[in-house]
């Protein structure tokens, strides 16, 4: 007679104790407790099914921390406890095999709730079956159910409990206070509940319902990545999985999801244990996947801001008239449908004529922003094919030695590049992302101009390969972004996003929002060039909405 043997599918997020993202991720101070903590309600486990008559427990370490290892310490682990960790599928079909019951510990809730650590399966993407969020602890209940084997109990955080809606027996461990915040019970309060409720008898669950899976992602390039392993796509953002059980489905939506994770390689910054890893790792938790229904067109907002920037641009000096065209230049480009409807023709051709007044001349003294504008007044009357005094090449190649020497790398960089765009180059050797190491707001800004030159400032579509890498970056930093009220680098990043069609997701809502909660009552925003973008934002999302034409 074989033994009678328990699964115990075990992650991090559910743990009492581990509150924070940092706690989640190899490397850091908090993640060394959490391992403690896991291995002891492990055991805890271990005993209460030990007591139910089972006398070995596969434990399958469900948790992806960043080392590639198992979080268990295993010199800790109780000696009937056989540790199993399979990075590639932690519910793997083998592990279901010669089990009489399966259990779940340390569980969170579903992507897109509000639980503590949401997610499913990765940062990525949220699963649904028959319009019902799917938890990892519903996908293990229903491999078990399907297998035949019943389930002991679950444990997590109040939201996964009212998630799993008394479906099982549930041990919460902590209440979320949002998606990176938790606050738990006392472990030693915890260990006996989990003996306890391991203790009791298994009872059989409830099957999903035999319907797709689908999976649902944060950007129209994961959901690509995903339809290319398999799955069928639905729309810019989901993929559905078909098959003819829900082990088939759920391995066909796995393939999927790992397809589409690939992006995480280069959007998240460093490596596990830095700061900035963990940084982008919580953004992941916090940025949202596209919302439903879709936001109404901000029509009203578009109109405040355009009466606010023609206003703050009606001046004579350099900047207000360069911004003044470039912005509705941009615009005519960005935003077709919404330059039309408000006649701005006139307007432009008007910005564009002045522009012959704004002088080239470039000393060593000259202000970076003054600088900038009588390029940019250059560029556009070069753009639009119109005839300008000529811009010495000596003359920029001084001036951006200047600037760089005196500490404005991003001005010496994005100068050189637009002068080169059209025909005149002078750039500097400046190493790409320069200031990377040195300031995000500075990169940020570096990485949205790549779009702009890219595009031709928002005239054509986007061109370079690697423009799918920037939108993942952009995606990552969004949470951040919308967290410093960055409402400049917000309307950029949602210009952004949405000449690269992810005017539906996510993070350009939280970035619309920020603008309209900070746009007074007047349309200004915090300064002339923070209007600017905020109007092209606006107007580019009203032109890709449902807004009739």
């Amino acid at each position: 007679m074989r033994s009678r043997r328990a699964l115990l599918v075990v992650d991090l997020e559910g743990v009492a104790g581990v509150d924070s993202p940092g706690a989640l991720i190899s490397g850091t101070p908090e993640y060394t407790r959490a391992q403690a903590l896991l291995t002891a309600e492990v055991n805890a486990a271990v005993e209460g099914l030990l007591a139910a008559g089972f006398q070995r427990v596969r434990v399958s370490d469900s948790h992806l921390c960043g080392s590639g290892e198992s979080n268990l310490l295993p010199e800790a682990l109780h000696p009937a406890a056989e540790p199993c960790f399979l990075p590639d599928d932690a519910y793997a079909p083998h592990l279901f095999e010669e089990v009489d019951a399966v259990a779940c510990l340390g569980m969170h809730a579903a992507a897109g709730s509000a639980g503590f650590g949401a997610h499913t399966v990765d940062l990525l993407g949220a699963w649904t079956c028959a319009g019902r969020a799917l938890s990892e602890a519903d996908l293990v209940l229903a491999l078990a159910a399907e297998a035949g084997v019943p389930a002991v109990f679950v444990s997590g955080d109040d939201v996964l409990q009212a998630q799993l809606g008394g479906r099982v027996g549930y041990v919460r461990t902590k209440v979320a206070l949002s998606v990176t915040r938790a606050f738990s019970r006392e472990p030693e309060a915890v260990l006996p509940e989990l003996t306890r409720a391991a203790a009791q008898p298994a009872r059989s669950v409830e099957p999903l319902p035999d319907a797709p899976l689908v999976l649902t992602f944060k950007s129209g390039h994961q959901a690509a990545l995903a339809s290319g392993a398999g799955a069928r796509r639905l729309d810019h953002y989901r993929v559905e999985v078909e098959g003819r059980t829900f082990r088939e489905r759920y391995t066909r939506a796995l393939g999927a999801a790992s397809a589409a994770s690939s992006v995480l390689a280069e959007a998240v910054a460093d490596v596990p244990g830095s700061s900035a890893f963990t940084r982008d790792a919580t953004a992941l938790f916090r940025l949202r996947g596209p919302p439903a229904p879709p936001p109404s067109p901000r029509t009203e907002a578009v109109d405040r801001a355009l009466g606010a920037f023609l206003s703050l641009t009606e001046g004579q000096d350099d900047e207000s008239r360069a911004l003044r065209a470039l912005t509705l230049h941009m615009l005519e480009g960005h935003a077709p449908g919404a330059f039309a409807r408000r006649g701005l023709g006139p307007t432009l051709e008007s910005a564009v004529a002045a522009l012959a007044e704004v002088p080239l001349a470039l000393p060593d003294g000259l202000s970076p922003d003054v600088g900038m504008a009588r390029v940019d007044a250059w560029y556009v009357r070069r753009e639009r094919g119109l005839s300008h005094a000529p811009l010495e090449p000596y003359l920029l190649r001084s001036y951006l030695e200047h600037l760089d020497g005196e500490g404005h790398g991003l001005h010496a960089w994005l100068l050189g590049e637009m002068a080169a765009s059209r025909g005149l180059d002078v750039r500097l050797s400046i190493p790409a992302r320069a200031m990377r190491e040195a300031s995000r707001v500075a990169d940020l800004y570096w990485l949205t101009h790549l779009y702009l030159l890219d595009t031709r400032y928002l005239r054509a579509a986007p061109s370079h390969p690697d423009a799918v890498v920037w939108t993942e970056e952009l995606l990552v930093a969004t949470p951040w972004v919308v967290e410093q009220a960055n409402v400049d680098l917000a309307a950029e990043l949602a210009f952004c996003l949405q000449c690269v069609g992810e005017a539906g997701g996510g993070a350009h809502e939280a970035l619309l929002s920020l603008l309209v909660e900070h746009q007074q009552p007047d349309g200004c925003m915090e300064d002339a060039h923070a209007t600017a973008g905020a109007l092209i934002a606006f107007a580019g999302s009203e032109e890709r909405s449902s807004f009739p034409r």
